[in-house]
């Protein structure tokens, strides 16, 4: 059987079988648990997520079932984590599984995938396949690449289109904007394969990301996106919180707006991929609170230039991504990225 095949059969639980001719509907009679304590005091695992940079994970299988096999398998071309190791431990029925695991991509993304730990007897009938995830859930993502106006390069300013010119498929992606004081415009433009917020007369812009009727289900969102000024113009941009929800990092006060700095694009760059430095990788995340929860109209929204000071705030963004984290399961990637701002999780390892 095909591995994808298998994996649609399994979806995400613990899948057990038994194919004995004489006791094919009973339950089964050996222990075969997955916990992530060593003793194996706490409950048994449904699933368990990884950290997503490069690096090792230890699981502990308690089992009374001997002379089993464990493997990995995950559905990529090249399989992303081995089974390093299944070592006996001082506990009884106890076994220390280590995995060895890639970063979760070259690019730099926290779009969840998933592969199986599996544990086989062949001639008991026995099989645990076991879900291992790596990155989080994602509710709405677009690298912009269906926007085709014009050319990549930043100092190409012909057949860039503005929001209120989109095609009417583009504009149901969901993606919006509001005019920026003083203008009476919205000034979110479109060129090929990324959005520039801010125009060459020095009119702010804004981007406002797609509603999204899940967020009824959510407590906390992380959402990563890239941005870089054009060269001398105001590097300064606000990301804000609007229709429910708070910036974690503001939990105490209920703070919905954090000031931040992009680094200039590449100009000179050769390939589209090498206009964003590595400064230009954003993260920021949005927590629910009981007087202001995530909801159905919550959305993010990125504000080009400061209110502060004049001149041109040209803001590209592109590789935007929101997704969803579930309490238990998924890595502190707030902790780990110490706040929301410039992502110091995935964008440091790659350059």
């Amino acid at each position: 059987m095909r591995l994808t095949t298998l994996i649609s059969l399994l979806a995400t639980v613990l899948v057990f079988w038994n194919c004995t001719n004489d006791e094919l509907n009973a339950p089964r009679k050996e222990v075969v648990e997955i916990h992530a304590l060593a003793d194996c005091s706490d409950q048994p695992l449904a699933g368990f997520c990884i950290n997503v940079r490069e690096g090792s994970s230890k699981l502990y299988l308690r089992t009374d079932v001997s002379d089993f096999e464990v493997f990995w398998q995950d559905a990529a071309e090249r399989p992303w984590a081995t089974v390093k190791s299944c070592e006996k431990t001082s506990e009884e029925g106890v076994w220390a599984i280590t995995l060895e695991h890639d970063a979760r991509s070259e690019d730099v993304t926290y779009a969840r995938r998933t592969g199986y730990l599996s544990i086989t007897k062949a001639d008991a009938n026995l099989g645990l396949f076991f879900p291992v995830y790596q990155g989080a859930i994602v509710r709405t993502e677009n690298d912009f690449s269906s926007f085709l106006y014009g050319s990549w390069i930043p100092t190409d300013f012909r057949e860039e289109t503005l929001i209120k010119d989109w095609s009417t498929t583009q504009l149901e992606l969901g993606f919006a904007s509001d005019p920026v004081a003083p203008s009476e415009e919205a000034v979110c433009i479109a060129k090929n394969g990324m959005l520039k917020i801010g125009d060459a007369e020095g009119n702010r812009g804004s981007l406002l990301t797609p509603l999204n009727a899940n967020h009824v289900y959510d407590s906390l969102l992380m959402i990563t996106f890239k941005a870089a000024a054009f060269k001398d113009d105001i590097k300064d941009f606000k990301v804000e919180v609007i229709g429910g929800g708070v910036l974690k990092d503001f939990l105490s006060t209920g703070g919905t707006s954090l000031e931040l700095t992009a680094p200039y694009i590449v100009e000179d760059a050769v390939v589209e991929r090498r206009l964003w430095p590595a400064e230009s990788n954003f993260i920021i995340f949005i927590e629910s609170t009981p007087s202001s929860r995530i909801g159905v109209n919550t959305r993010l929204k990125i504000t080009s230039g400061s209110s502060s000071k004049t001149g041109n705030s040209r803001l590209f963004i592109d590789d935007f991504c929101e997704m969803k984290l579930v309490d238990g399961l998924d890595i502190e990637y707030y902790n780990m990225n110490q706040g929301s701002g410039q992502d110091k999780i995935l964008a440091v390892r790659n350059n």
